[in-house]
């Protein structure tokens, strides 16, 4: 069986403006901010990343109500940006906000 599933907390560092779809559907583009602390074959690794992300349908009109800077948990999958790109990007499905780790 295929699996990808992601789960990434961070900060959302940019955000752009909610948009919809030729379909009609709410779209919401942001780029998200995580740094931690990892394992890695015994040693502690500081790990710092940026990474698109794309939230659609109703979650997107939720999160539309979040500012840049703050805190969130993310659960998706990564997918290419487009049909012929070959840069990914995270497509979140569930969020979470984090009030303070």
């Amino acid at each position: 069986m295929s699996r990808n599933e992601l789960v990434l907390s961070g900060v959302i560092a940019t955000r752009d403006l909610l948009r919809y779809t030729p379909a009609g559907i709410p779209l919401l583009n942001f780029v998200l901010q995580h740094e931690s602390e990892q394992q890695e074959a015994g040693q502690a690794f500081k790990t710092q990343l940026e990474i698109s992300v794309s939230v659609l349908g109703e979650a997107a009109v939720h999160l539309d109500r979040v500012s840049a800077g703050a805190r969130i948990m993310l659960k998706g999958f990564l997918a290419r940006k487009s049909r012929n790109s070959r840069q990914f990007v995270m497509r979140a499905e569930q969020f979470k906000l984090i009030d303070g780790e």
